[in-house]
This record gives C-alpha cells, structure tokens and sequence, in this order.
C-alpha cells in the first residue's frame, strides 16, 4: 500500500502533463492556404493553426476535407472547427467566429484576355448581368455577395473557376489574389492570358467554430491565445514569407 501512494501522484502527474488533443477540420483544396499535394496536408493556414495551438501546449489532428463537407460538419456540431471561412452575416448566424483572424484575403475578378467582351468592368456593379464562377460557400464581400443582379456560377474550387474562365465558357471569376499566382506559377499556359480587373473584396479569414460541439469555446479560446502571441513574434512573419514568398508585404495580410 505504501509504494502505491508513491505510484499514484507519479501517475496522476504525467497524464496532466500530457498535451490536451483536439481536432479541426481543414479544407483540401485551396493553395497555397490549406490543400493536399502528394497525400500530404500542407499551407499557410495549417502552419498557423499548429503553431497556435503549439504555443497554447495543445495537439491538434487536422482532417482534410472539401470545404463544404467542412462547412456542413462544423454546422451539425460533429466537428469543433474547420478553416478557411471569411465571415458574412449567414455564415455569422452558423457559426462562432474567433478575435483573431489567421490572414486577410484579397479577392479579385479576373478574366481571359483572349475573349472578347460586350461592356467595361470597373466597378462591382459593371458585372449585373455578367456570369461570375467561384468556389461555393466562400464570400468575396457584401457588395458583391448581395448583389442578385450578378450571375454568380459556382464551383467546387478555383481551379474550376479558372479553367472556365480560360475555355471562355464564362467571361470572369472571383478568386483570392495568392491562389491566382500560385495556380498561375502552377500553370504556364494561364500567364499572359489571366487578367485581372478589380479587388472585390479584403476579408480576414479564420477558423469558425460550431455552436454545438462540447469543445467549441475552450479550443477558440486557445486559437485566439496562441494567434495574438503567434503574430507578436517573429514566426508569425516566417510562416507567411515561407508560403507568400519574402516579397509579399505582410501588412497585406496582417
């Protein structure tokens, strides 16, 4: 009996030393941010989401889904958390959304250079009537977003968007600014024939977080406490330049 009370607190001590584990969805499909390459989960965002939670001394298993399945679990409250999501006010009414935003996307409508068009697009308005592809489920601006007059043809990813912008099915696309040049980069025989033509929109964008699931707040609050010390120190800025390249402005994405 003696030798047990020694054995127990040894015991009860290493188990509450033991990192606390959660799991969070990431979508699958949109580079450089959070996409698979080679069977490997991998991108600005996943970096971010474990180095937050690193600091905050907890695990965290990321799942690989497409974004609306990621979007759908998070909904039912099977799953705690899922990235990427800008906010708007449907998903607002979905979903519980962090203080602290992982990046800021800027989103853009491009087109081919190469197919002729009837009218000049300026402005946001320039494109009621006009058929815009985009991935499903992501906001690219209230502005945009609201306006019913524009044609909004949605995809399952960028890629999509781009390859019917490029056969001149459709004359233009919404699509953030870094997935552009990297599928761009990707791509040699999309340069010189994507254009773009305005910014829509200049959105953060965060892990949302269910309202149902057990573990929802207690793994947004150590997201939100792991981001804010993630962003004072020098990682945050590493993370970014690894993935955007050293000749992005950070303050773009901040």
């Amino acid at each position: 009996m003696t030798r047990l009370y020694w054995i127990l607190p040894i015991l009860l001590a290493c188990v509450c030393a033991q990192a606390k584990s959660y799991r969070v969805l990431a979508e699958d499909n949109w580079p450089p941010f959070s996409y698979v390459e080679n069977g490997r989960l991998q991108g600005v965002s996943v970096d971010l989401v474990r180095a937050a939670l690193e600091i905050e001394s907890s695990e965290v298993e990321l799942l690989q889904v497409p974004y609306l399945r990621c979007l759908a679990l998070t909904a039912i409250g099977k799953e705690p958390g899922c990235f990427n999501s800008a906010k708007n006010q449907e998903l607002v009414e979905k979903y519980v959304f962090p203080d602290e935003h992982l990046f800021r996307s800027r989103g853009l409508i491009v087109t081919n250079l190469h197919v002729k068009k009837t009218k000049t697009i300026r402005t946001v308005r320039d494109l009621e009537g006009e058929t815009v592809a985009l991935p499903s489920g992501f906001p690219f601006g209230k502005e945009f977003d609201d306006n019913k007059k524009i044609l909004k043809h949605f995809t399952a990813n960028d890629m999509t968007s781009l390859k019917l912008v490029m056969t001149g099915r459709i004359n233009y696309a919404a699509i953030d600014e870094m997935v552009l040049y990297y599928y761009l980069q990707k791509n040699p025989h999309f340069r010189g024939k994507i254009s773009t033509l305005l910014e829509l929109s200049n959105e953060p964008i965060y892990v949302h977080f269910s309202r149902s699931h057990p573990q929802s707040r207690e793994l947004r609050e150590k997201l939100d406490r792991g981001l804010r010390k993630l962003k004072a120190s020098d990682d945050y800025a590493r993370i970014m330049q690894r993935w955007l390249g050293k000749d992005i402005p950070l303050a773009n994405f901040r």
